[in-house]
C-alpha cells in the first residue's frame, strides 16, 4: 500500500560522455563504467560477424598458395604445410578461445592480442616461405600478403588502439622479416615497408572512423533505452495514479472497480465490508485538515496491515474505506467470517490510539455483507448505518444478499 514512486528513482544517473569529435584517429574512451558497457555492447555486434570475417580472411590467406604456385613451385609443399598445418590451426584454436573468453568476459579486449598474434605468425610464415625461395619470392611478394593482412584486419573493425598495435607489429615484423631473407635491394625493401606502412596508415584511418561511429551510436541508442525506460516509469507511474488514492496510497474508487471486475466468481459471492471513520468531520474541524490527513493515512494503514495481501483495500471516498475480502485463497468469499473480519479491523483501527476531540480514541464503524458484489456491497453500506445508529465503534452484518438491490453503489 505504499505511495506512487517518482520516475526519476532508480533511474541510470552514469554520466554519459559526448562522442568523439569526428576527425580524431583517437577517439577518446568513455568513463570507465561506460567504456566497460560500450564494449559489452561492441562485442555482443561483433560476435555476429568476426568469425566469418576472420574464416573469409584465412581462407584468402591459404589461397595466396597459388601465387607460391605461380612464382615458386619449389616451396609449394611447404608453403601448403605451413598454411594448412600451422597458421589454418592456430587461427581456428584462437577463434575458439576468443568465443570462450568473450563469454566469460564479454568486456574483454581479446580482439587486440588475438589480430596482432595472427598477423605475427602470417608475417612469420611468408618470411620463412620467402626465405625458402628468395630469388622467386621478392618483397613484392612480402608487401602483397602482407597489405590483404592489414586489409582483413580493417575488416575485422578492430579499436583503433588495437589497430595501432597491429599495424606497429606488422611494420616491425614485415622489417625484420625482409633483413632475415635479404633477397631484395635496400631500395625495393624501403619501398615494400613504405607500401605496407601506407596500407596500414590507410586502415588506421578507417579503422578510427569506424569507432567514432561505433561509439556516437553506442550513446544515441543509450540515450533512447534510457528515455524508453523513462516514458515506460512514467506510464506506469500515471497508471498508479490513476487508480490510486494519493493520500493513502490504496486503491481508489476506481482501482476498486476495476479490481473487482477482474476478480473471477466464487461460490459464496464476495466478502464486503464497508468502514467509516466515526465522527471524522468533527476532527478535522477541530484540528485542522492537516491532522485529518494524518488520521486517514493512519486508519488506512491499520486496515491494510489488517488484511490478508490477497484482499483489496481500497479508500471509496472521504472518510469511507472498502474491504473484499478474498475468496481464491483458503475459504471460500461465502465462507469467510465478515463478522470476525469486521472485528479485526475494528480493533487494529482502535490500536492506533489516535486521540479524538470527543475524548477517547478515533473509532471506526463496520457494515459487512456477503454475496453478488453490488448487491454486498449496497447492504454493506446500509449496515454502516446501523452500526452508527447503534452507538458507533461495532460492526454489524446484513442479511446475506443474492442478487442486485436498489441503490447499489457502482
Amino acid at each position: 500500500m505504499s505511495g506512487l514512486r517518482s520516475p526519476s528513482e532508480g533511474a541510470d544517473t552514469t554520466k554519459v560522455t559526448a562522442p568523439p569529435r569526428a576527425g580524431s584517429l583517437l577517439p577518446r574512451p568513455f568513463e570507465a563504467d561506460l567504456e566497460r558497457e560500450f564494449r559489452v555492447v561492441r562485442n555482443a555486434s561483433r560476435s555476429r560477424w568476426f568469425v566469418p570475417t576472420a574464416l573469409l580472411g584465412l581462407v584468402f590467406f591459404d589461397l595466396y598458395v597459388l601465387i607460391d604456385l605461380a612464382l615458386a613451385p619449389q616451396v609449394l609443399a611447404l608453403s601448403l604445410g605451413l598454411r594448412l598445418g600451422l597458421v589454418t590451426p592456430v587461427a581456428l584454436v584462437g577463434l575458439w578461445l576468443r568465443g570462450r573468453r568473450i563469454a566469460a568476459r564479454p568486456g574483454s579486449r581479446v580482439d587486440v592480442p588475438l589480430v596482432a598474434g595472427a598477423a605475427s605468425l602470417v608475417v612469420g610464415v611468408l618470411a620463412v616461405v620467402q626465405r625458402s625461395a628468395p630469388g622467386a619470392l621478392g618483397g613484392a611478394y612480402f608487401a602483397g600478403a602482407l597489405i590483404v593482412v592489414v586489409f582483413f584486419s580493417t575488416l575485422l573493425r578492430n579499436d583503433v588502439r588495437g589497430a595501432v598495435a597491429v599495424l606497429a607489429t606488422l611494420v616491425a615484423a614485415f622489417g625484420s622479416g625482409q633483413w632475415f631473407v635479404g633477397s631484395d635491394p635496400v631500395a625495393i625493401q624501403a619501398t615494400a615497408l613504405l607500401a605496407v606502412a601506407v596500407s596500414g596508415l590507410f586502415g588506421l584511418v578507417l579503422a578510427g572512423t569506424l569507432e567514432e561511429s561505433e561509439r556516437a551510436r553506442f550513446l544515441a541508442e543509450r540515450r533512447e533505452r534510457r528515455l524508453a525506460a523513462e516514458r515506460e516509469e512514467l506510464i506506469a507511474a500515471l497508471a498508479q495514479a490513476a487508480v490510486r488514492d494519493e493520500l493513502t496510497g490504496l486503491l481508489n474508487r476506481r482501482g476498486l472497480l476495476d479490481r473487482v471486475a477482474t476478480q473471477p466468481a466464487t461460490a459464496g459471492g464476495a466478502g464486503v465490508l464497508l468502514v467509516d471513520v466515526d465522527h471524522f468531520k468533527e476532527l478535522n474541524d477541530r484540528f485542522g485538515h492537516l491532522e485529518g490527513d494524518r488520521c486517514l493515512t493512519l486508519v488506512a494503514d491499520a486496515l491494510a496491515s489488517a488484511c490478508r495481501p490477497t484482499d483489496v483495500v481500497a479508500r471509496f471516498g472521504g472518510e469511507e474505506f472498502v474491504v473484499v475480502l478474498d475468496g481464491e485463497h483458503g475459504q471460500d468469499a461465502g465462507e469467510v467470517d465478515v463478522q470476525l473480519a469486521g472485528e479485526r479491523l475494528r480493533a487494529a483501527v482502535r490500536a492506533c490510539a489516535l486521540p479524538h476531540p470527543r475524548g477517547g480514541v478515533v473509532t471506526v464503524s463496520v457494515g459487512a455483507a456477503r454475496g453478488e458484489w453490488e448487491a454486498a456491497l449496497a447492504a454493506a453500506d446500509e449496515a454502516v448505518y446501523a452500526a452508527k445508529a447503534a452507538g458507533r465503534d461495532t460492526v454489524v452484518v446484513a442479511a446475506a444478499v443474492t442478487g442486485p438491490t436498489a441503490g447499489a453503489l457502482t
